[in-house]
């Protein structure tokens, strides 16, 4: 509660829209008094919604929490290669009619084909080792496996990503990178197009890619 009236005041509003919780675990439903502190936030009028950030790969530690009533949205790592939301969270959340925000649906860069082989990364940036050891190339195999079944380019692969996770009817929004001018209107123009045909996504859905995320290079 401290640490919302803080943020209302940076914020200089008078409620926040939605207020996430960035680590989760389904084992603090029903522990603690913190769900009487979201109600009382809510009461007060300086919250809105109440959402958790689902911790990474890992959608299924948030069904207790969905099914409890309590929560208003989910925020989840969703892509073409991590499917994983679709197999019990997406059912669970349209059931409850719980929002959905997706994150990573470019995959960290994977799904922009702008991972090669050839790509240097900064030294320090965290991707040396989320793309380590020959995972570039692995990366690079299944990009061009799957822009050859869609038959597109790989300049479109982007608005295909995007789009593929705009697609489900869980989802309600996506967190897409914005560092450039480019970057918004490319993302805006991909969600205009409105969702994927069923056909590509059962393309799509063939490219699943279950993996180790964070091995060492």
């Amino acid at each position: 509660m401290e640490c919302t009236e803080r943020s209302l005041a940076n914020l200089r509003l008078e409620t926040i829209d939605v207020q996430q919780f960035h680590v989760w675990s389904d084992e603090w439903v029903g522990q603690g008094d913190w769900m009487d502190a979201i109600e009382l936030l809510r009461s007060q009028g300086k919250i809105r919604y109440f959402g958790i950030s689902v911790n990474d790969h890992e959608p299924a530690n948030a069904l207790a929490l969905v099914k409890s009533g309590v929560v208003d949205s989910v925020q989840v790592i969703y892509n073409i290669f991590d499917q994983s939301p679709g197999d019990e969270l997406f059912p669970a959340v349209v059931a409850e009619n719980v929002g959905v925000i997706v994150r990573v649906p470019f995959d960290e860069g994977a799904l922009t084909g702008n991972i090669n082989p050839k790509t240097e990364l900064p030294e320090g940036d965290w991707r040396n080792s989320y793309f380590g050891g020959d995972r570039k190339e692995q990366v690079w195999e299944r990009v061009q496996a799957i822009t050859k079944d869609l038959g597109v380019p790989v300049d479109r692969l982007p608005e295909i990503a995007l789009r593929y996770c705009l697609s489900h009817p869980a989802v309600s929004t996506v967190i897409a990178g914005m560092r450039s001018l480019f970057n918004v209107e490319a993302n805006l123009s991909a969600a205009d197009l409105g969702p994927l045909s069923a056909e590509e996504i059962e393309i799509l859905r063939h490219h699943r890619w279950v993996r180790n995320f964070y091995r060492a290079p």
